[in-house]
């Protein structure tokens, strides 16, 4: 049991920036971007290929974050300049991507073997310790950068981001741009994700051209797992920047969890289909219950209306 805590930290923990990232578009700015899918694998094949040619491990991931960004601010500029919505632009760009990360890579798999990076330090321990080490550098790296983005939210510009996730018209009214709002929003979603692709090639010691496929479902199915078992109000952003970090465990638990039990590694789509089915029925059902009883309490509270005591009347007549 220890040996599934500790893969599930060391697999899940690199993980968490992106999906917070994918919350940003997902929960905040209320929209879907594909470009999370290529812009993964970008930040994970810049900070690889700069790294082998001699970069230091931290600048060449930095290096991933900035592409990464990069890719979003272009996805943001032709659903500026051409009014393409924003999900067929990050397709658009997720396709084009696929080819600029083959370029960058210059093979379908590009390994880091042998190459110092940031965890090289822990590479004498053994065993659990390692896992340890490494797992404790990623938790403090993710809870950085999960307090600074939940700063941030709440800035000026944050709050322009919020309000114009939840009511565009009256955001626009209030003079905010939506222009420079959703090109910040993808930047640093699109950033985030680059930085998850980054620490993600620095723990396996390899990239593959198909590493970012299915990251916004992924990191969707994630969100809403962390929403179940904490559930956030949207006003509450500390609480959701925690449900982040809960969910993605969460959801990585199951994937080891079903690699554990004999599932071959191609099914693990498959895995992540049922989960964020399953996820989404639960909060529909969980949203069903709670209006409800809601309803109830209200009834409660202000006593049997004329419509319920009506048959009681006629019975007793």
């Amino acid at each position: 049991m220890g040996q599934i805590a500790l893969d599930t930290l060391v697999t899940g923990l690199p993980m968490i920036t992106g999906i917070a990232g994918i919350y940003l578009l997902f929960r905040i700015l209320n929209d879907f971007d594909l470009t999370v899918d290529g812009s993964f694998t970008l930040g994970a094949a810049v900070s690889a290929v700069t790294a082998l040619n001699g970069v230091p491990a931290v600048p060449a991931v930095l290096l991933g974050v900035i592409a990464g960004a990069l890719s979003g601010l272009l996805t943001a500029s032709l659903h500026v300049a051409f009014k393409i919505p924003i999900l067929l632009a990050g397709l658009v760009m997720s396709m084009g991507l696929f080819s600029i990360n083959l370029r960058v890579m210059n093979v379908p798999t590009l390994s880091l073997l042998g190459d110092s990076g940031i965890f090289a330090p822990f590479a004498d321990l053994d065993g659990p310790a390692a896992d340890l080490a490494v797992a404790g550098t990623l938790l403090a790296i993710d809870a950085v950068v999960l307090g600074v983005l939940l700063v941030f939210l709440r800035t000026e510009i944050g709050l322009a981001i919020r309000a114009t996730g939840v009511n565009p018209v009256m955001a626009t009214a209030q003079g905010v741009s939506r222009t420079v709002v959703v090109a910040i929003a993808l930047a640093i979603a699109n950033g985030l994700t680059a930085l998850a692709g980054a620490l993600t090639v620095q723990v396996q010691g390899f990239v593959d051209v198909n590493a970012g496929t299915g990251t916004l479902i992924a990191g969707a199915g994630a969100v809403l797992l962390g929403e179940l078992l904490l559930r956030p109000t949207p006003s509450k952003v500390g609480r959701a920047m925690i449900a982040v970090l809960v969910g993605g465990v969460a959801y990585r638990l199951i994937i080891v969890l079903a690699l554990r039990l004999g599932l071959a590694a191609t099914d693990l789509k498959l895995v992540t289909a049922v989960t964020l089915i399953l996820a989404v029925g639960a909060q529909l059902a969980g949203r069903g219950i709670s209006e409800r009883l809601t309803e109830l309490g209200r009834r409660a509270r202000r006593g049997p209306s004329p419509d319920d005591a009506a048959p009681q009347l006629t019975r007793a007549s």
